[in-house]
């Protein structure tokens, strides 16, 4: 995508101008800020811009049979789990997706699942399909050991390439958040399924995740903890006094957030306090040193505090529906308390209308589709033309 014919700084009003380059720069290079572009929406920081995003991304429809099974066994059991996505390419160039969520299980040995029971017990055909991929060593991406297995990417390291390979071919996109979700909770069996049990994350396979990263994205393509702390002594206090990157900065780029907030989060801190040499952000309250990115994913009880954390220059992402609810009902109530947020990523699974026929669907209320001025953090007289790609 080339960026249309975007209004010069020269016409922009002096008070606008002020307002825009009063943000303090971040420590990266000047010859790559707002001061040396052409286009003023690149003197915003991302942080200035509110973008939807998926949530369960790589997620397919599960099989037809699967949910008849399900549904026999105790009716409307498969109900939260039918919905689906697009393959990732089509949800950015197609729907102007600028944020992902994957689940990613470790598979250290490989075909731990490769087999998932509920295909079993239904012949789904794509387990043979799927089956050479999924017997080799590596990070897998699905929602649900043995029954929502089915997804558009098998591999962490396939659903990244796609990103990648769009991003490449579309050098001036906005940056992509891609949230990523360590599993390995067991479930306890029922009816006609044994659930596999998943592998544990160690402090090696946590760290491990980063590999995947680096082996699909060169370090330039990624903002990192690193490049955002700079010389400060947090990333918090960074982000507070400096502020984040601006769009000149990080059109092209992609980031990465870790969507775990216990276990998991405390093992990929442990030799990185800091997230020093970190690929992901994590997601951390206030007052933490490694405090930048925050997942709030109620909209609603959590909608002025989500408010207060932007204003502050947090970055934040929120829900806008949950499965089985808002797409059967039309409920809006949560989706207009997200946008109004301010949360800068916000997910949802109906980027599309709705299948069950309510009419339900989430679409930013201006802009140019993929993005919009941030309602709480971006400067006033922000214009949505400056968030063209």
């Amino acid at each position: 995508m080339r960026p249309p014919g975007i209004q010069a700084v020269s016409t922009l009003t002096p008070l606008l101008i002020f307002a825009l380059l009063a943000w303090p720069k971040t420590h990266v290079s000047a010859q790559t800020g707002c001061a040396d572009s052409n286009l003023p929406g690149d003197c915003l920081r991302l942080n200035q811009v509110q973008v939807l995003g998926s949530h369960n991304s790589y997620k397919r429809w599960p099989a037809e049979a699967l949910i008849e099974e399900l549904n026999a066994y105790r009716p409307d059991w498969a109900r939260d789990i039918t919905y689906e996505h697009r393959p990732l390419q089509e949800q950015l160039e197609t729907l102007g997706l600028r944020q992902f969520e994957l689940d990613v299980f470790a598979d250290p040995l490989g075909g731990h699942y490769a087999d998932p029971a509920g295909g079993l017990l239904v012949d789904d055909p794509t387990l043979e399909t799927n089956r050479a991929i999924m017997s080799q060593p590596g990070f897998k991406v699905l929602h649900s050991q043995d029954l929502d297995y089915r997804t558009t990417c098998l591999t962490l390291q396939d659903c990244l390439s796609e990103i990648r390979n769009w991003s490449i071919a579309n050098p001036s996109h906005l940056p992509i958040m891609i949230m990523l979700e360590l599993k390995d909770a067991p479930r306890q069996n029922w009816g006609p399924i044994t659930y596999t049990t998943p592998v544990s994350f160690t402090e090696q396979l946590v760290v491990d995740v980063d590999d995947d990263i680096w082996a699909v994205f060169d370090r330039e393509h990624v903002i990192t903890p690193d490049d955002v702390r700079g010389q400060s002594d947090s990333l918090e206090q960074a982000i507070l006094n400096n502020g984040w990157p601006t769009l000149a900065q990080s059109r092209g780029k992609v980031l990465f957030a870790m969507d775990n907030t216990g276990r998991h989060r405390d093992l990929y801190l442990q030799q990185a306090p800091g997230l020093e040499g970190r690929a992901m952000f994590v997601s951390m309250n206030p007052g933490h040193p490694t405090a930048a990115f925050i997942k709030m994913n109620n909209a609603i009880d959590d909608h002025e505090q989500i408010r207060d954390n932007v204003a502050r220059g947090y970055l934040v992402r929120t829900r806008s529906d949950v499965p089985s609810h808002e797409a059967r009902t039309g409920d809006t109530t949560r989706r207009e308390l997200a946008l109004d947020s301010g949360a800068q990523y916000i997910s949802t699974d109906y980027a599309e209308p709705s299948p069950f026929g309510s009419g339900y669907q989430v679409v930013l209320p201006d802009g140019p589709g993929h993005a919009r001025c941030n309602p709480v953090s971006a400067p006033a007289g922000c214009q949505a033309d400056w968030l063209s790609e």
